[in-house]
């Protein structure tokens, strides 16, 4: 598989950086992760703009339009010969090279930028109730990591194995109030009465490209959300990029997928999602 690393098409396995990369010494990095689906990027207005504010919010010197990013990806979809397949796409910007130890940035510090790509299955028949056990580890509603994409996912790593290791497959996330935030990697929305809500990013939620176009065709409201809520909820599903999953178990409560998530599910499928 070929990859995109500073302006050059390669293989990945001939792909390197500095062991001295902030990103890979420090955490010093942010990301982005896109669908790409029936010949065409999924929501990439969206993700380009998260991905810049990310750059700006964490004080990246790196340039990058919207058009120049959208050409290097189909290019690199078109080496590898997948333009009809359904992707996973990524893109990693790290602070770069970083000539004496510490934590003060270098002037004019030279970024390294990476895009890698993995094939992904089409078939939504296969994809089961998802069963998540509420995290120990508090999620800071007001910390760089919950508001940015970094590549600072310990907590979240380790949420999601603590969960397996108990038998379910992934975490749910709650912040220092105690409110429903999202999950190790998606977000998380709740029917009631026919009606659909998921957590505020005030309150620590991923701030996710496929929430956004929810809440802004007004399928989707937002309300703080907490465990006790949990009573009166009849459906409970999640979403990223890459799709929706329905969820059948929190903690040791039971939840059937219902007609509302079919709904939603039908139409983000229509989009390619």
């Amino acid at each position: 598989m070929k990859v995109y690393l500073n302006n050059k098409f390669i293989d990945e396995e001939k792909a390197t950086i500095n062991i001295k990369d902030r990103g890979l010494l420090l955490g010093d990095s942010i990301f982005d992760t896109l669908l790409y689906n029936k010949n065409k990027i999924i929501l990439f207005d969206f993700h380009f703009a998260r991905f810049n504010k990310s750059m700006r919010n964490n004080y990246f010197n790196f340039k990058l339009s919207k058009k120049n990013l959208q050409n290097i990806i189909l290019k690199l979809i078109k080496k590898n010969n997948l333009l009809n397949s359904k992707l996973s796409i990524r893109y990693t910007l790290t602070r770069g090279y970083a000539k004496r130890r510490g934590l003060d940035i270098e002037n004019n510090q030279k970024s390294n930028f990476l895009i890698t790509i993995s094939k992904l299955t089409s078939n939504h028949t296969t994809i089961k109730p998802v069963k998540l056990k509420v995290s120990k580890i508090k999620r800071l509603s007001n910390s760089l990591l919950s508001r940015n994409k970094t590549n600072n996912y310990f907590e979240n790593i380790q949420s999601k194995l603590i969960a397996q290791k108990n038998g379910y497959d992934d975490a749910l996330m709650l912040n220092e109030c105690d409110k429903i935030c999202c999950c190790s990697s998606s977000n998380i929305y709740f029917v009631k009465k026919n009606k659909i809500f998921t957590p505020p990013i005030n309150d620590g939620a991923l701030d996710g490209t496929v929430r956004r176009l929810l809440i802004e065709k007004k399928k989707v409201e937002v309300r703080s959300i907490s465990l006790n809520n949990l009573s009166n909820i009849s459906e409970i599903f999640l979403t990223n990029s890459i799709g929706l999953r329905p969820v059948s178990k929190i903690n040791n409560r039971s939840f059937k997928n219902g007609p509302i998530t079919e709904k939603i599910r039908e139409y983000l499928n229509k989009l390619g999602i």
